[in-house]
């Protein structure tokens, strides 16, 4: 599976309020890994990670 289908997946669990916001760690050290392995890009690492930034954030705002 591409690296890109699996993290929008996660990040589209990630929204979901049923999923703990302590999942956000193991996304963050998926993309790290994927960075180090260079399944992903540092501009497509940033982008992940901006994004997972957007939806934890969002999620403490509707807590």
């Amino acid at each position: 599976m591409s690296p890109h289908i699996l993290i929008d997946q996660e990040l589209d669990a990630m929204a979901h309020p049923g999923t703990p916001l302590s999942w956000s760690v193991m996304l963050q050290r998926q993309l790290t890994e994927m960075m180090a392995d260079q399944r992903i890009t540092i501009e497509e690492f940033n982008h992940y990670c901006a994004r997972l930034n957007r939806v934890v954030d969002g999620r403490k705002e509707a807590a």
